[in-house]
């Protein structure tokens, strides 16, 4: 054979397989031309993760200590600063707010006359609160609290700043959507995004004024959500199949190592505006790996730049050893002239009783929920404590990296998946419930590993949620509309979050009332999840069946050798040693091996008939 008629031979099998476009059928389903893109996209969330945690350790709570009120003067007369009796110790964090954001009349009096030796004007004999007109901070860290003097009255602005990350990711998301949908390509998006988070990310950490520094936190996370936005189209956009589920499920798995990295990183720093500086610089050295970040190659086709399309699956194509056919460039274009001329969705068609509307709402519902867990649990570890905030930090880390993994199994390997992480969900909900039984003792680190416990516990749990909503929410609607309903639901869960850091607050009632809240709303979208689930399932995993015994193998299998082989007149005409290829290669799966107990199994009446009885698919699927 010549070497011509080796390559119209190989032509002749590259006929891409129903459903496969040409993309797809250049780079393949994965390759080490995607893992390089994919490594490096990944890696845009680890700063990600930091600027969005970083509250953790810029704005600490104040422990008992570091905080002094001095009193403003009362009956026009005296002005005295109360400094030992406002460091009492104290049971509760509770009465400790109370203590250092105001200043008792009595104990003030009783101060006075015992270092002057005078009597004190008060005609009350009750206690009385005074509000503090300054507080001193004595503290070796510079917080944002210490900053800006964020306690007391003004303590609910440190969950303000974090209202105007939400609101800054709510308006990134809007904005990368409709960029994508004109002229600027997914790569080039990136690049911006980074360019934006460097800039303003270091001007929020220098500013002087809360006003700019919420202001200038909202355009960073407007510039972090732009770039992992496009970079999560483009992930994608070059992998398929079971590869792409990995990749989108195990993309949250950099969230997580993000928050394992902050505490090694935030304890070089004694001031909270280094931290800034040095989490948005860091993305100078992804701003240099940039230039190995392919672009979207479908993208490029539907804004009918089909040059750079050609290019970059040549490219493609020479890193995997893939085969090309020797039309690709005609291909291509009639490929980019199918794209294009394809009707734009608009958000409306998603509401259009395709897909129930009931099902849309609940879906909706689960993502709010999911974030607001997400980014309150991050935001309340804080409350318990300082000085194991670093332990604490990494410990949510871990558990949200095994939570991914569980989702991960979810989605593989059972049918059910929606049920199950429902089921998770609603299990951590109602053990939480349990911190109420926690002895009444101080915080020490006995009572805060105890506590954290159910923090870890709902964080696994929401992680696993959210690692099945990302991968399987498209699955609701068709092709043409997921992107859409992404959209929509990603967009919703980040209006809630822009209110859901004010939950934050309610420790000031009790500092156990927001980790019930949160528990609630963990159970709640966990039911939700499991109405979800009688819609939609894999069907094409299979049931997990009994496993049979030795004797009961032996027993069945020797009934379909027996009826397969020896009873068809065409096998029994062969040799001995063909008879006996036979019978060892033979081979059915153990739903087959059971089914022998309740269905005739005919006769073959011919040795195709056999092959085709030992490759047929599995035909038996139930439900878990």
């Amino acid at each position: 054979m010549t070497s011509v008629d080796t390559i119209c031979q190989r032509r002749k099998s590259l006929a891409p397989p129903p459903g496969v476009d040409i993309v797809e059928q250049i780079n393949g389903s994965f390759g080490r031309w995607q893992l390089r893109t994919i490594l490096l996209i990944f890696l845009c969330k680890i700063p990600t993760a930091w600027f969005m945690a970083c509250i953790i350790y810029t704005a600490p709570y104040p422990q008992r200590g570091e905080l002094v009120c001095h009193p403003a003067s009362w009956n026009g007369s005296h002005q005295v600063e109360g400094r030992s009796s406002m460091l009492h110790s104290r049971n509760t964090d509770r009465l400790f707010s109370v203590q250092v954001c105001n200043a008792y009349a009595q104990s003030l009096s009783q101060t006075f006359v015992r270092h002057y030796g005078q009597t004190w004007n008060a005609t009350t004999s009750t206690q009385e609160t005074l509000p503090c007109k300054k507080v001193e901070h004595i503290t070796a860290y510079k917080s944002l609290i210490t900053q800006f003097d964020l306690i007391c009255s003004r303590r609910v602005l440190v969950a303000v700043t974090q209202s105007f990350h939400a609101l800054g990711a709510l308006l990134g998301g809007l904005l990368a959507h409709q960029a994508l949908r004109h002229s600027i390509s997914p790569r080039r998006l990136m690049l911006l995004g980074m360019l934006g988070q460097i800039f303003c990310g270091n001007l929020t950490g220098l500013v002087d004024t809360y006003q700019l520094h919420i202001y200038f936190r909202c355009l960073t996370s407007l510039c972090c959500t732009v770039m992992y936005t496009a970079g999560h189209l483009i992930l994608t956009d070059i992998t398929s199949g079971k590869a792409r589920i990995l990749v989108i499920t195990l993309s949250e798995l950099f969230w997580s190592i993000g928050l394992v990295l902050l505490p090694a990183i935030s304890i070089y720093f004694d001031n909270w505006s280094h931290l800034y500086v040095a989490i948005s610089s860091s993305l100078i050295v992804l701003v240099w790996l940039h230039r190995w970040i392919t672009d979207a190659p479908r993208w490029l086709l539907r804004q009918k730049r089909v040059e750079p399309a050609l290019r970059m699956l040549l490219e493609s194509a020479t890193h995997n050893n893939r085969m090309v056919p020797l039309t690709l460039d005609v291909q291509l274009t009639v490929y980019a002239a199918e794209l294009s001329a394809q009707p734009k969705s608009i958000y409306c068609q998603i509401w259009d009783k395709e897909t129930k509307r009931r099902q849309l709402i609940y879906i909706h519902f689960i993502w709010g929920c999911a974030q607001v867990l997400y980014n309150i649990i991050l935001l309340m570890i804080r409350s318990l404590g300082e000085a194991q905030v670093h332990v604490n930090t990494a410990a949510l880390g871990f558990a949200e990296m095994v939570g991914v993994f569980v989702g991960l199994y979810f989605i593989l390997y059972t049918r059910r998946y929606w049920r199950w992480a429902g089921n998770l969900m609603i299990i951590a909900g109602l053990c939480t419930y349990l911190v109420w039984l926690l002895p009444e003792t101080d915080r020490n680190s006995r009572r805060v590993g105890l506590e954290l416990i159910f923090w870890m516990l709902l964080k696994f749990a929401n992680s696993a949620s959210i690692a099945v909503l990302t991968t399987c929410t498209g699955e609701m609607v068709s092709p043409g509309k997921r992107v859409l309903l992404m959209l929509s639901v990603v967009s919703f869960g980040r209006l809630c979050l822009v209110f859901s850091p004010l939950l934050s607050t309610l420790t000031v009632v009790h500092r156990l009332l927001p980790i019930t809240i949160i528990a609630t709303v963990g159970w709640v979208y966990g039911i939700a999840m499991r109405f979800l689930n009688r819609y939609y399932w894999n069907t094409e995993q299979l049931q997990v069946g009994q496993v049979p015994t030795p004797n009961t193998y032996r027993r069945n299998s020797a009934v379909i050798l027996r009826r397969c082989s020896t009873a068809s007149s065409d096998v029994s005409g062969y040799s001995n040693e063909l008879i006996r290829n036979f019978e060892q290669n033979v081979a059915v799966s153990i739903a087959d091996l059971w089914h022998i107990n309740f269905n005739t199994i005919h006769e073959c009446d011919s040795l195709a008939e056999v092959n085709e009885a030992a490759v047929k698919p599995h035909s038996s699927m139930h439900s878990i």
